[in-house]
């Protein structure tokens, strides 16, 4: 997605291609962009607009939609301005850290927005007195929306955690506080959803290329708008996630499967990304998810989803045998947690099933027909019978002498 819109493309005109949001220039030439919401205060966008090509930064189109949301935040403030010791400060100090600044743009403005919400409540109170009673508290406040009320314990637990680590506190007071958001998160795809997908949407479409994407590589949206021909060295997809990029870079080198060769061979734009819009342009993440929404609703899969595709592509992997450490590798993720989630499930269903096997064979022993077994019976008795009549020949009068006995008696 460029900077410009065909209606946007007038020297100064102050329109941007996100509704509500309009470009302002000061006296001094310096560009600022505003989200003016009727009934709300202004908003000034505090990410860069424009990256060095001259598109729009997913930084700029993330921190837009979280505005649209209604998450805010509050200004930053100086450590010295503000009462030392108290949450706000900690808070403070815990932005200008070491460890925040490796976290991706996204991350740092959604922390920005939970924590200072929280501060505008109880900023002015000493952290060193917050006790699990306390987060529990907080929690259950916003147990209305328990997404957001797990967040924010997330959020505090990694705050004290990084306070214990500097010296600056001593116990985590959000340590043990459980959650309440109980959902299995998004709905991972069945193989009838997934037949039915292709179904509607052939090769050649955008829908069929960006659900062969996700589903055979695993990626996350925030990659996939990323990924073009670039990307494609040989037979695989290579890349580095954004997710997690600034404290631990991960190079994946993934291989590009039968199904993902055909659609890409079936792309006829000569674009830097494999997805493109109606228009051309490269998709941002939250306008792909939109768009996935959409495509997800006209196939009649209104459950499905496009981090639901990924759900599904791990469950592909470890049913068909994929270990824990393979799946980290494939999907980048940094610990053992969520494969061992996908390994347990695919074991417990070949458990199952291995369970049920033995039923079904030990019914079927069960109900072999008597019938069979009196026809078996006769024939050995039948076996027998006539082995008895030969007997009565070579043994004489009575059929009591043996063979050995006769001879013997020639003998004598």
């Amino acid at each position: 997605m460029t900077s410009k819109t065909p209606s946007t493309r007038r020297l100064g005109s102050t329109r941007t291609p996100f509704r509500y949001c309009n470009r302002d220039v000061d006296r001094f030439g310096n560009e600022r962009y505003y989200v003016r919401i009727p009934g709300l205060p202004k908003y000034r966008m505090k990410s860069p607009y424009l990256d060095e090509r001259g598109s729009i930064t997913a930084a700029f189109a993330e921190e837009y939609h979280r505005v649209m949301a209604g998450e805010r935040g509050s200004k930053s403030t100086s450590p010295a301005r503000v009462q030392e010791g108290t949450v706000r400060w900690l808070v403070e100090i815990y932005y200008r850290s070491k460890l925040f600044q490796t976290y991706s743009a996204a991350t740092k403005n959604d922390k920005r927005s939970v924590l200072n919400r929280y501060c505008t409540l109880v900023g002015d109170l000493p952290f060193k007195k917050m006790r699990k009673s306390d987060v529990e508290a907080s929690q259950m406040k916003r147990s209305g929306t328990p997404g957001a009320a797990d967040k924010l314990v997330k959020y505090l637990k990694a705050l004290f955690n990084w306070a214990i680590k500097e010296g600056i506190a001593t116990f985590n007071p959000a340590d043990g506080v459980t959650k309440i958001h109980k959902s299995d998160g998004f709905h991972s795809w069945s193989e009838i959803e997934l037949d039915r997908f292709r179904t509607v949407y052939p090769i050649g479409t955008t829908a069929r290329l960006a659900f062969e994407l996700m589903v055979n590589l695993g990626v996350r949206r925030s990659d996939l708008v990323k990924l073009g021909w670039r990307n494609l060295i040989g037979d695989r997809i290579e890349f580095v996630p954004q997710k997690g990029a600034g404290r631990y870079a991960q190079f994946l080198s993934l291989p590009v499967t039968a199904e993902l060769d055909d659609v890409l061979k079936a792309i006829t734009h000569d674009k830097p990304t494999f997805l493109v819009t109606e228009y051309g342009k490269p998709f941002m993440s939250n306008g792909f998810g939109n768009k996935m929404r959409q495509w997800c609703d006209d196939a009649g899969l209104p459950e499905c989803s496009s981090h639901g595709l990924r759900k599904a592509s791990a469950t592909i992997l470890a049913e068909a045998g994929a270990t824990e450490h393979q799946l980290m590798a494939i999907f980048g993720w940094s610990d053992s947690k969520m494969a061992q989630h996908y390994t347990k499930t695919a074991q417990s269903k070949r458990v199952i099933d291995a369970g049920f096997e033995r039923r079904r064979n030990y019914v079927a022993r069960r109900n072999v027909p008597l019938s069979v077994g009196r026809e078996i019976s006769e024939a050995i008795k039948g076996e027998n019978d006539a082995k008895t009549m030969v007997q009565s020949k070579s043994g004489g009068p009575g059929g009591t002498r043996t063979p050995n006995q006769a001879v013997m008696s020639r003998r004598l």
